[in-house]
């Protein structure tokens, strides 16, 4: 018989099992205390170790983080840099701090659940070198799941698509090397809320090319539902858009926004010009970023310019409220090449340039009807079509523009801009052509009254990496057709009063006039008969070799001036006929501008059809300044060799011919009494030439190498007289003409 055990055994065998389950709870709640002390360390490596690396190979970069801080359900990751091997300088992604929400309670069972997402501070610097390699294109396409590793979890269960995520300071910088494009957002944000739109807001946007084109906003809103096909709506306020440096867009605002799902964008726009504040031009249409495809049509009612007196208050319009503008035109775009077409109107448009004319030009009339393409990648402008018509004359003007850095057929880039440009006026009364001159810029040709038929076809070609190939009008049937005009009437003062003798009048010192008649009446004056053969021949041999077989203009000498000028870089030489010249000392003004360079063409056309070449070339030789105050042959060969016009020698001839150009600034020669170095080699070039054109004979030519120049004169000043009056002539002088007052 077995006795149950004492009360005393059975509670000392449960006083072990207590201590068995305390030790075991104690146990437990040890390892979860220290679970829980050790959980931001544990976080903070799963992190680096698991996250972090996951992230890297999701993007294909390495992503580099600074400090983790993780507490019980959230964590703070600060000096993130994302950076792969296209970057450059600066890395693609660069973020100062990322505070990050999830559930705690799911990460103790290892899944992690992320809540809400705070970055600060979202640096992006995106760049495409001039071969094309960029260093964001396939982060983009793995994000979206083209590429990489797939997946946005660590592990199974967990997610880490926030459902809410904001970026606060977004700054973005975009440089493509190979079309010379800079842009950059000043600061922006984004908003995504799961199931919600993001929202996207930007501001200070600015973008620009290394050709002057740029533009920007004040801001820019985007709503896109990543969910929805559908529904996106880009809204913008202050934008701008500058084709060149003094044409730009302004007060841009509207939206651009898909109300389908064919993937087309709507655009309306509208906007201003240079700051200036009210509506003046629409946008209407649509684009379709998946093709690179848009149509736009823009429309300028017609409007007064003194809505834009703020940009043009300094320019060189005038009367802004009596010239109107309208325009319209019809933009498609497909990839890098936008075409467009249409046409504008600017009536009653008054302009007072000095290189224009010397008086305002008023009442200036134009429309036009153009059509062509924009090649962004080659930068080429096209004009297929440019039919315009001005007060009444019509025009065509087509051709195209390239820019330096655009793509060629071989795949090279242009070194140079380009020019090919083609200039046709129909056939019309020439009358009509003379008058749609404005007045202001033809006062000489007033009274005349033409009859026949007017055309022209100019054609010009240039590439600045290779100026010599300069193509200007040296096809058989480009012509300007003014020959084909008669005078019927000519204005009383012009042709026949050059035709007898005539009062001309020079500025010899500032304010200073004298005038001389140009013919028998005054004793200086010299007929060409009794003028030396051998300096009507230098004369010729150096400014004008054909004078007496062409009709005024040395058409192969304007291509060559143009080449000339190119390379100067400024319009230094001319293309000027002995008649040109004879128009510009006796009939205009001197100055440069295009109202004197057009009346002198008219002009020169005019005399040789007027006035007989021997005439033409008397009243030049009498009249051109040959030193300071020294006007006329006869005057001339006796002040520096004490002779006739009629006797000057072969080199004597040669020495008038060097100093035209400017006979002021070589006049110092005479006082010094002998010449410079290279004047005598000048003399023996021209000398040269002559003998070469068999304008003198070799007899000649050897006597007047073997006799050396000696100036005459008369002592009645000092050399240094001499050169302190020609001094004071090359600084006061001023090139006008008193009839012009």
């Amino acid at each position: 018989m077995r006795w149950p055990r004492s009360p005393i055994h059975a509670l000392r065998r449960l006083s072990r099992r207590a201590i068995i389950l305390i030790a075991v709870a104690a146990t437990l709640v040890g390892l979860i205390v220290g679970g829980l002390l050790a959980y931001p360390r544990i976080g903070a490596w799963a992190i680096r170790s698991k996250v972090v690396p996951k992230l890297a190979a999701k993007l294909g970069r390495d992503v580099i983080v600074g400090d983790i801080d993780v507490g019980y359900g959230h964590a703070t990751l600060t000096d993130i840099t994302v950076r792969g091997p296209h970057d450059g300088a600066r890395p693609l992604a660069q973020v100062s701090k990322v505070d990050i929400d999830f559930g705690f309670w799911g990460s103790l069972v290892g899944s992690v659940d992320v809540e809400d997402v705070v970055v600060e501070r979202l640096a992006i610097a995106v760049r495409r070198d001039a071969s094309g390699v960029d260093n964001a294109q396939d982060v983009l396409d793995r994000v979206r799941g083209r590429g990489g590793a797939g997946g946005d979890s660590t592990n199974e269960g967990s997610s880490l698509r926030p459902a809410a995520m904001s970026v606060q300071h977004v700054s973005i910088e975009a440089v493509d090397e190979g079309s010379g494009v800079f842009a950059k957002v000043g600061d922006g944000q984004i908003v995504a809320n799961a199931g919600q739109p993001i929202e996207l807001r930007l501001r200070d946007l600015a973008a620009t090319t290394t050709i002057g084109q740029s533009a920007g906003a004040d801001a820019i809103s985007a709503r896109i539902d990543p969910h929805a096909k559908a529904g996106r709506v880009i809204t913008i306020a202050g934008g701008r858009v500058s084709l060149w440096p003094k044409m730009a867009l302004t007060g841009i605002g509207g939206t651009i926004g898909d109300g389908d799902a064919s993937g087309r964008f709507g655009v309306d726009l509208a906007g201003g010009y240079g700051d200036v504040e009210g509506t003046l031009w629409t946008a209407k249409g649509w684009l379709e970023p998946a093709t690179a495809t848009a149509s736009l049509a823009l429309d300028a009612d017609r409007f007064t310019l003194d809505k834009l007196a703020p940009i043009l208050e300094r320019s060189a319009v005038l009367d802004y409220d009596k010239t109107s503008v309208d325009a319209s035109l019809h933009i498609d775009v497909a990839g890098a090449v936008a075409t467009f077409s249409g046409g504008f109107h600017l009536r009653g448009l008054t302009v007072n340039h000095p290189m224009i004319a010397d008086k305002p030009v008023a009442d200036i009339d134009i429309s036009g009807d153009v059509a062509g393409n924009f090649d962004r990648a080659a930068r080429v402008l096209t004009l297929d079509r440019g039919d315009f018509v001005s007060r009444g004359l019509p025009f065509s003007l087509t051709g195209h523009g390239a820019l330096p850095g655009g793509l060629l057929a071989d795949g090279t880039r242009r070194v140079a801009r380009a020019l090919d440009a083609k200039l046709v006026i129909p056939p019309v009364p020439c009358q009509q052509a003379l008058e749609a001159v404005p007045l202001e810029m033809a006062p000489f040709l007033e009274g005349f009254q033409l009859k026949g038929t007017f055309d022209a076809e100019l054609h010009v070609a240039i590439d600045w990496a290779n100026l010599d190939a300069t193509r200007f009008t040296d096809d058989k049937e480009e012509h300007v057709g003014i020959f084909n005009c008669k005078v019927k009437k000519a204005p009383p003062d012009l042709g026949s009063r050059l035709a007898g003798s005539f009062e001309h009048a020079v500025e010899v010192d500032k304010d200073d006039w004298v005038s001389f008649v140009v013919g028998p009446e005054n004793p200086d004056f010299v007929p060409i008969d009794q003028i030396s053969p051998h300096l009507r021949n230098s004369i010729m041999s150096t400014e004008d070799s054909a004078f007496y077989h062409h009709r005024g203009f040395i058409v192969h000498e304007f291509k060559s001036a143009l080449i000339k000028n190119l390379k100067a870089g400024a319009f230094r030489y001319g293309a000027s006929s002995i008649t040109m010249q004879l128009v510009k000392n006796v009939l205009l003004y001197r100055e440069k501008t295009l109202a004197r360079k057009f009346q002198e063409l008219f002009l020169t056309w005019y005399l040789e059809t007027a006035l007989s070449k021997d005439r033409l070339f008397e009243i030049y030789l009498n009249v051109i300044e040959y030193g300071p105050g020294l006007y006329g042959i006869g005057p001339a060969a006796r002040h520096y060799f004490g002779k006739a016009a009629a006797d000057i020698s072969p080199r004597e001839a040669a020495f008038f011919s060097s100093i035209l150009p400017a006979p002021k600034q070589r006049y110092a020669q005479y006082c010094e009494g002998t010449l410079k170095k290279w004047t005598e080699d000048k003399l023996d070039r021209i000398l040269k030439i002559m003998l070469d054109r068999q304008r003198i004979t070799q007899e000649e030519y050897d006597q007047a190498m073997a006799t050396p120049l000696v100036f005459v004169k008369d002592g009645s000043e000092t050399e240094a007289e001499c050169l302190e009056r020609t001094r004071r002539a090359i600084k006061r002088a001023r090139p006008t003409n008193p009839m012009r007052k």
